[in-house]
Protein backbone atom coordinates (compact mmCIF):
# COMPACT_ATOMS: atom_id res chain seq x y z
CA UNK A 1 0.00 0.00 0.00
CA UNK A 2 1.33 3.56 -0.77
CA UNK A 3 2.50 5.85 1.78
CA UNK A 4 0.24 8.06 2.89
CA UNK A 5 0.73 11.94 3.81
CA UNK A 6 -1.45 11.78 6.55
CA UNK A 7 0.63 9.26 8.58
CA UNK A 8 3.54 11.85 7.56
CA UNK A 9 2.30 14.59 9.48
CA UNK A 10 1.65 12.65 12.19
CA UNK A 11 5.00 11.42 12.49
CA UNK A 12 6.38 14.65 11.87
CA UNK A 13 4.63 16.61 14.83
CA UNK A 14 5.54 13.88 17.44
CA UNK A 15 9.19 14.10 16.30
CA UNK A 16 8.85 18.02 16.74
CA UNK A 17 6.19 17.57 19.93
CA UNK A 18 8.55 14.63 21.26
CA UNK A 19 5.27 13.41 22.04
CA UNK A 20 2.13 11.51 20.84
CA UNK A 21 0.06 12.41 23.51
CA UNK A 22 0.57 16.39 22.39
CA UNK A 23 0.91 15.24 18.80
CA UNK A 24 -2.50 13.98 18.75
CA UNK A 25 -3.82 16.84 21.21
CA UNK A 26 -2.35 19.55 18.68
CA UNK A 27 -4.53 17.62 15.93
CA UNK A 28 -7.68 16.87 17.91
CA UNK A 29 -7.35 13.72 17.61
CA UNK A 30 -7.38 10.67 19.38
CA UNK A 31 -3.66 9.29 20.68
CA UNK A 32 -4.39 5.55 19.80
CA UNK A 33 -5.48 7.08 16.23
CA UNK A 34 -1.99 9.02 16.08
CA UNK A 35 -0.01 5.98 17.40
CA UNK A 36 -1.48 3.12 15.07
CA UNK A 37 -0.95 5.39 12.01
CA UNK A 38 2.69 6.19 12.85
CA UNK A 39 3.09 2.28 13.58
CA UNK A 40 1.73 0.90 10.18
CA UNK A 41 4.11 3.78 8.44
CA UNK A 42 7.32 2.10 10.41
CA UNK A 43 5.85 -1.24 9.30
CA UNK A 44 5.85 -0.20 5.64
CA UNK A 45 9.55 1.43 5.84
CA UNK A 46 10.69 -0.97 7.43
CA UNK A 47 12.09 1.44 10.14
CA UNK A 48 11.72 2.01 13.98
CA UNK A 49 10.98 5.66 13.75
CA UNK A 50 10.20 6.30 17.80
CA UNK A 51 11.70 4.94 20.83
CA UNK A 52 8.39 5.07 22.80
CA UNK A 53 9.06 6.07 26.43
CA UNK A 54 6.40 7.19 28.94
CA UNK A 55 7.91 10.92 29.02
CA UNK A 56 7.80 11.06 25.74
CA UNK A 57 8.81 9.57 22.01
CA UNK A 58 12.05 10.44 20.44
CA UNK A 59 13.19 9.52 17.63
CA UNK A 60 15.92 6.73 16.60
CA UNK A 61 18.97 7.25 14.31
CA UNK A 62 17.55 5.55 11.27
CA UNK A 63 14.01 7.81 11.90
CA UNK A 64 16.12 11.70 11.93
CA UNK A 65 16.59 11.50 8.09
CA UNK A 66 13.59 9.99 7.15
CA UNK A 67 11.30 12.17 9.18
CA UNK A 68 13.69 15.31 7.60
CA UNK A 69 12.58 13.86 4.29
CA UNK A 70 9.24 13.53 5.27
CA UNK A 71 9.12 17.27 5.75
CA UNK A 72 10.46 18.08 2.34
CA UNK A 73 6.93 16.35 1.06
CA UNK A 74 4.83 17.41 3.02
CA UNK A 75 6.06 21.14 2.14
CA UNK A 76 6.20 20.17 -1.59
CA UNK A 77 2.26 18.61 -0.96
CA UNK A 78 1.38 21.68 0.31
CA UNK A 79 2.63 24.03 -2.06
CA UNK A 80 0.98 22.14 -4.83
CA UNK A 81 -2.16 22.30 -2.66
CA UNK A 82 -1.54 26.16 -2.79
CA UNK A 83 -0.63 26.14 -6.78
CA UNK A 84 -3.42 24.23 -7.79
CA UNK A 85 -5.90 26.62 -5.47
CA UNK A 86 -4.25 29.73 -6.70
CA UNK A 87 -4.97 28.46 -10.71
CA UNK A 88 -8.73 27.54 -9.85
CA UNK A 89 -9.22 30.98 -8.20
CA UNK A 90 -7.14 32.60 -11.58
CA UNK A 91 -4.40 34.05 -8.62
CA UNK A 92 -1.48 31.66 -10.72
CA UNK A 93 -1.31 30.27 -14.24
CA UNK A 94 -0.77 31.47 -17.81
CA UNK A 95 -2.72 34.28 -19.54
CA UNK A 96 -1.48 35.00 -23.30
CA UNK A 97 -2.57 38.70 -24.82
CA UNK A 98 -2.68 39.74 -28.62
CA UNK A 99 -2.67 42.97 -29.23
CA UNK A 100 -2.16 45.17 -32.34
CA UNK A 101 -1.18 48.18 -30.64
CA UNK A 102 2.07 49.03 -28.91
CA UNK A 103 2.50 48.11 -24.79
CA UNK A 104 4.73 51.40 -24.21
CA UNK A 105 2.48 53.41 -24.26
CA UNK A 106 -1.73 53.93 -23.41
CA UNK A 107 -4.43 51.75 -21.40
CA UNK A 108 -3.16 48.62 -22.43
CA UNK A 109 -0.24 48.64 -20.48
CA UNK A 110 -1.85 50.27 -17.68
CA UNK A 111 -3.93 47.59 -17.54
CA UNK A 112 -1.32 44.81 -18.08
CA UNK A 113 0.92 46.33 -15.39
CA UNK A 114 -2.41 46.45 -12.57
CA UNK A 115 -2.50 43.08 -13.78
CA UNK A 116 0.58 42.03 -12.66
CA UNK A 117 1.06 44.16 -9.54
CA UNK A 118 -2.63 41.83 -8.46
CA UNK A 119 -1.27 38.52 -9.48
CA UNK A 120 2.23 38.68 -9.66
CA UNK A 121 2.13 34.99 -9.96
CA UNK A 122 0.32 34.19 -13.67
CA UNK A 123 2.45 34.40 -16.51
CA UNK A 124 1.74 37.24 -18.71
CA UNK A 125 2.44 36.58 -22.58
CA UNK A 126 2.31 39.06 -25.24
CA UNK A 127 1.59 38.42 -29.09
CA UNK A 128 1.93 41.49 -31.16
CA UNK A 129 0.56 40.90 -34.61
CA UNK A 130 -1.87 42.27 -36.88
CA UNK A 131 -5.42 41.38 -36.54
CA UNK A 132 -6.08 38.77 -39.03
CA UNK A 133 -3.32 36.69 -37.52
CA UNK A 134 -4.63 37.32 -34.01
CA UNK A 135 -7.96 36.10 -35.15
CA UNK A 136 -7.26 32.86 -35.74
CA UNK A 137 -4.45 32.47 -33.02
CA UNK A 138 -7.68 32.92 -30.42
CA UNK A 139 -9.55 30.36 -32.26
CA UNK A 140 -6.25 28.05 -31.75
CA UNK A 141 -6.11 28.48 -28.11
CA UNK A 142 -2.40 30.38 -29.03
CA UNK A 143 -3.63 33.52 -27.44
CA UNK A 144 -6.31 33.54 -24.72
CA UNK A 145 -7.60 37.64 -25.56
CA UNK A 146 -7.09 39.94 -28.31
CA UNK A 147 -7.32 43.39 -27.97
CA UNK A 148 -7.75 45.16 -31.39
CA UNK A 149 -9.37 48.16 -32.94
CA UNK A 150 -12.40 47.46 -35.01
CA UNK A 151 -14.61 44.69 -34.99
CA UNK A 152 -14.35 40.75 -35.31
CA UNK A 153 -17.46 39.46 -36.86
CA UNK A 154 -17.23 36.01 -35.15
CA UNK A 155 -19.92 34.63 -33.42
CA UNK A 156 -17.74 31.83 -31.60
CA UNK A 157 -16.28 34.85 -29.79
CA UNK A 158 -16.99 37.41 -26.80
CA UNK A 159 -16.50 41.19 -27.16
CA UNK A 160 -16.17 43.87 -24.34
CA UNK A 161 -15.69 47.50 -25.17
CA UNK A 162 -12.44 48.97 -23.73
CA UNK A 163 -11.03 52.65 -24.39
CA UNK A 164 -11.13 55.11 -27.26
CA UNK A 165 -7.39 56.96 -28.25
CA UNK A 166 -7.40 60.27 -30.22
CA UNK A 167 -6.72 60.13 -33.52
CA UNK A 168 -3.78 62.34 -34.20
CA UNK A 169 -2.03 63.53 -37.65
CA UNK A 170 1.64 63.09 -37.78
CA UNK A 171 3.34 65.85 -39.63
CA UNK A 172 6.66 67.18 -40.97
CA UNK A 173 7.83 69.64 -38.41
CA UNK A 174 8.18 72.23 -41.55
CA UNK A 175 4.62 71.63 -42.81
CA UNK A 176 2.41 74.23 -42.67
CA UNK A 177 -0.19 72.80 -40.79
CA UNK A 178 2.29 72.49 -38.02
CA UNK A 179 1.24 75.40 -37.06
CA UNK A 180 -2.08 75.10 -36.55
CA UNK A 181 -3.63 74.72 -32.94
CA UNK A 182 -6.38 72.47 -34.04
CA UNK A 183 -6.42 70.37 -37.13
CA UNK A 184 -9.81 69.46 -38.65
CA UNK A 185 -10.78 66.60 -41.54
CA UNK A 186 -10.98 69.75 -44.29
CA UNK A 187 -7.51 70.49 -43.66
CA UNK A 188 -6.50 67.46 -44.92
CA UNK A 189 -8.31 67.10 -48.49
CA UNK A 190 -5.44 67.36 -51.28
CA UNK A 191 -3.04 65.89 -48.53
CA UNK A 192 -0.60 62.84 -49.64
CA UNK A 193 -1.08 59.89 -46.63
CA UNK A 194 1.07 56.53 -45.98
CA UNK A 195 -0.72 54.16 -43.80
CA UNK A 196 1.22 50.83 -42.57
CA UNK A 197 -0.93 47.15 -43.40
CA UNK A 198 -0.51 46.61 -39.29
CA UNK A 199 -3.37 47.44 -37.13
CA UNK A 200 -4.68 50.00 -36.31
CA UNK A 201 -3.94 50.90 -40.24
CA UNK A 202 -6.50 49.53 -42.02
CA UNK A 203 -9.19 50.95 -39.01
CA UNK A 204 -7.20 54.49 -39.70
CA UNK A 205 -7.57 53.55 -43.61
CA UNK A 206 -11.25 53.67 -43.30
CA UNK A 207 -11.41 56.49 -41.11
CA UNK A 208 -9.34 58.65 -43.80
CA UNK A 209 -12.07 57.76 -46.57
CA UNK A 210 -14.99 57.94 -44.91
CA UNK A 211 -13.95 61.69 -43.93
CA UNK A 212 -11.97 62.68 -46.56
CA UNK A 213 -13.97 61.04 -50.01
CA UNK A 214 -15.92 64.04 -51.76
CA UNK A 215 -17.73 62.91 -55.23
CA UNK A 216 -14.79 61.83 -57.84
CA UNK A 217 -12.12 62.19 -55.31
CA UNK A 218 -10.54 59.59 -53.44
CA UNK A 219 -7.97 60.26 -50.51
CA UNK A 220 -4.36 59.85 -51.65
CA UNK A 221 -3.27 57.32 -49.77
CA UNK A 222 0.03 54.93 -50.06
CA UNK A 223 0.40 51.52 -48.19
CA UNK A 224 3.11 50.04 -46.71
CA UNK A 225 3.75 46.83 -45.30
CA UNK A 226 6.05 48.24 -42.75
CA UNK A 227 5.68 49.35 -38.53
CA UNK A 228 3.69 52.08 -37.59
CA UNK A 229 7.38 53.76 -35.69
CA UNK A 230 8.75 53.70 -39.70
CA UNK A 231 5.65 55.21 -41.00
CA UNK A 232 6.24 58.19 -38.52
CA UNK A 233 9.63 57.79 -39.57
CA UNK A 234 8.66 58.44 -43.17
CA UNK A 235 6.35 61.16 -42.61
CA UNK A 236 9.47 63.28 -40.87
CA UNK A 237 11.00 62.91 -44.44
CA UNK A 238 8.70 65.56 -45.47
CA UNK A 239 6.59 63.53 -48.31
CA UNK A 240 3.59 62.07 -46.47
CA UNK A 241 1.01 62.54 -43.56
CA UNK A 242 -0.14 60.03 -41.59
CA UNK A 243 -2.92 59.14 -39.13
CA UNK A 244 -1.99 57.71 -35.45
CA UNK A 245 -3.68 57.05 -31.77
CA UNK A 246 -2.54 58.42 -29.58
CA UNK A 247 -0.14 55.42 -27.95
CA UNK A 248 1.92 56.62 -30.40
CA UNK A 249 3.06 59.50 -28.52
CA UNK A 250 4.66 57.16 -26.26
CA UNK A 251 7.86 57.02 -29.29
CA UNK A 252 10.55 59.60 -29.83
CA UNK A 253 9.92 60.59 -33.37
CA UNK A 254 12.28 63.89 -34.43
CA UNK A 255 11.44 65.56 -37.73
CA UNK A 256 7.54 65.10 -36.93
CA UNK A 257 4.61 66.79 -35.16
CA UNK A 258 1.44 65.72 -33.82
CA UNK A 259 -2.21 67.35 -33.92
CA UNK A 260 -5.36 66.27 -32.50
CA UNK A 261 -7.97 65.60 -35.30
CA UNK A 262 -10.92 67.16 -34.57
CA UNK A 263 -14.61 66.66 -36.27
CA UNK A 264 -17.46 68.78 -35.88
CA UNK A 265 -18.94 66.82 -32.70
CA UNK A 266 -15.27 67.07 -30.82
CA UNK A 267 -12.02 64.98 -31.47
CA UNK A 268 -11.54 62.24 -34.14
CA UNK A 269 -11.38 59.07 -31.92
CA UNK A 270 -10.69 55.32 -32.54
CA UNK A 271 -12.16 53.00 -30.76
CA UNK A 272 -10.30 49.47 -29.09
CA UNK A 273 -12.32 46.31 -27.85
CA UNK A 274 -11.65 42.95 -26.73
CA UNK A 275 -12.47 39.52 -27.45
CA UNK A 276 -12.50 35.97 -26.06
CA UNK A 277 -13.59 32.57 -27.13
CA UNK A 278 -16.89 32.01 -25.45
CA UNK A 279 -15.79 28.78 -24.26
CA UNK A 280 -12.55 29.65 -22.78
CA UNK A 281 -12.91 28.69 -18.91
CA UNK A 282 -8.97 30.09 -18.07
CA UNK A 283 -9.47 31.40 -14.80
CA UNK A 284 -6.56 33.66 -15.13
CA UNK A 285 -8.63 34.90 -18.00
CA UNK A 286 -11.79 35.65 -15.64
CA UNK A 287 -9.25 37.62 -13.21
CA UNK A 288 -7.97 39.74 -16.20
CA UNK A 289 -11.46 40.47 -17.48
CA UNK A 290 -12.64 41.12 -13.88
CA UNK A 291 -9.49 43.81 -13.64
CA UNK A 292 -11.23 44.80 -17.19
CA UNK A 293 -14.27 45.07 -16.20
CA UNK A 294 -13.75 47.40 -13.06
CA UNK A 295 -11.06 49.95 -15.24
CA UNK A 296 -14.17 50.19 -18.22
CA UNK A 297 -17.44 49.94 -16.82
CA UNK A 298 -19.98 49.47 -19.14
CA UNK A 299 -21.76 52.81 -19.49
Amino acid sequence: MPLETKQLRYAVLAAETKSFSRAAALLRIKQATLSRNVLNLEHRLGVKLFERRTRGAILTPEGMPIIDTARRILTEVDNLKDRARAMRNGDAGELTIGFCSSLTAGDLRFAIVEFQRRFPNVRLNGVERDRGFLHHALHAGVIDLAVVTGDLVDPEVKRRSLWSERVLVALPEHHPLAEVERVHWHDLRRQTFVLGTQDPGPDLMRLLRARLAEPGYEPDIEVQDISRENVVAMVSAGRFLTLVSESALGFHHPGSVFREVHEPTGQARIDYGCYWRSDDSSPALRRFLGLIRERYPDT
